[in-house]
């Protein structure tokens, strides 16, 4: 799924949410990142997806919901997709509304981006320091982004932009917020002179459990220094947009992937499906988890660790070569026989099935010893399509999602 909501935005409205990039693939790691640590750090663009993928799942989602604005957001840098400019022209022509893009900003130095980016209504980078330590201390960059570099990229491009250009400075408690560091904050800001500025505090549990917001008093002084800035400090309101979803379950899994969700939102939609309970079972079953932060309860996906993969019982011996985006060649060598299967994995099953924990390697890895397991490898082709066996076998991801969303080994999932 790479288009989900609209989800309430406290800057945009009822915004489409679009992410063409794998879950938590990003040129920083920023210390306040409500999804977590970085799990690939990358500056390098590439294509992720099929973009004609991507571009029917914002039709799908538009299809059923009203919104104000498409946002290419992502799970981590949207700038990373090397088909970014041809999705926001395609969004704009095709469905007439407008287009936003939220970035770090990191590689707005690079021309193809500035390129691709020109073609927005709306773009919002990031800005949270006005020196390269606190650059580093607060962003956690890939060492091919340098603080100079980011920040002429930011001006470079504002001067050949003609929509509306945004930008977002995080402030982190005694990282950024005393008056030596909004001081430089403002000097880098008045030299990129953008519409507006949001002082935005961490309002979701963070990367790193340290981080916490400034005093109110800091925050009125980043306000009244940064251009009268607008300060984006309060919770969102408003609904997410929950049609494309079969259930709760779904519905939970999928929007908690890519925004943490308060206990209160989850509540609401338990209600809308009239499946009370759900958030209880998952809590359960280990899908999710509760993290307390500012005194409100948030909903989180459980993201499948290396401790936990390394319990994974190794009963038989596999070797998994990727032949292009979405093809494999498995090897596998079990105690009964060996075999070599060519396997499709489409984007978008993919996406169904790893909910942003895990790789396609070790995604097709679980699969193979949970058939291997239970002595299923008869029933399956020299070459298939993962999504066709599964669909005509529904035991098969029955028993791969059980893997799959609680780490156990596939003895412990029958």
């Amino acid at each position: 799924m790479y288009a989900y909501g609209p989800v309430p935005s406290r800057r945009l409205g009822r915004s489409i949410g679009v992410s063409p990039i794998p879950p938590k693939v990003c040129s920083y790691s920023c210390v306040y990142c409500q999804l977590g640590r970085t799990s690939k750090l990358q500056a390098k663009r590439q294509r992720f997806f099929p973009k004609e993928d991507i571009l029917q799942d914002i039709r799908r989602v538009i299809s059923s919901e009203t919104a104000d604005v498409i946002t290419f957001v992502g799970d981590g840098e949207p700038t990373l997709c090397g088909d970014l400019g041809w999705l926001i022209q395609k969004a704009k022509q095709d469905f007439g509304l407008p287009t936003a893009v939220i970035t770090n900003g990191s590689l707005l130095f690079q021309s193809d981006i500035q390129s691709d980016l020109l073609k927005a209504d709306i773009v919002i980078p990031t800005l949270d320091a006005g020196n390269p330590t606190v650059f580093r201390e607060i962003n956690r960059p890939h060492r091919a982004v340098e603080f100079y570099k980011m920040m002429s990229g930011l001006a470079d491009f504002r001067r050949q932009y003609d929509g509306q250009f945004w930008l977002e400075v995080m402030l982190v408690k005694n990282l950024n917020d005393s008056d030596e560091q909004l001081k430089m904050i403002q000097d880098v800001v008045k030299e990129i002179q953008p519409e507006k500025v949001f002082v935005m505090t961490p309002i979701r549990p963070p990367a790193e459990i340290w981080v916490k917001c400034p005093d109110p008093e800091r925050i009125q002084v980043a306000q009244q220094m940064l251009a009268n800035a607008i300060t984006v400090a309060n919770r969102e309101n408003g609904e997410f947009g929950i049609t494309e979803f079969a259930n709760a379950t779904e519905a939970i899994l999928e929007i908690s992937a890519r925004h943490p969700l308060r206990m209160d939102q989850a509540k609401n939609i338990e209600q809308k499906f009239v499946e009370d309970g759900t958030i209880d079972r998952l809590l359960r079953e280990n899908q999710i988890t509760l993290n307390r932060y500012h005194q409100v309860d948030y909903i989180s996906l459980v993201r499948l660790h290396a401790k936990s993969e390394k319990k994974t019982k190794r009963s038989a011996e596999l070797a998994i070569e990727q032949i292009n985006c979405c093809t494999f060649r498995i090897n596998i060598d079990s105690q009964a026989q060996k075999r070599q299967y060519r396997v499709i994995l489409g984007n978008a099953y993919y996406n169904n099935l790893a909910r942003g924990k895990m790789s396609k390697e070790q995604l097709l890895e679980y699969c193979f010893r949970y058939l291997a397991d239970n002595q299923l490898l008869d029933r399956l082709k020299s070459k298939f399509i993962l999504r066709n066996v599964c669909r005509e076998h529904p035991e098969f991801e029955k028993g791969i999602h059980a893997i799959i969303n609680t780490g156990r080994s596939t003895d412990d999932a029958n």
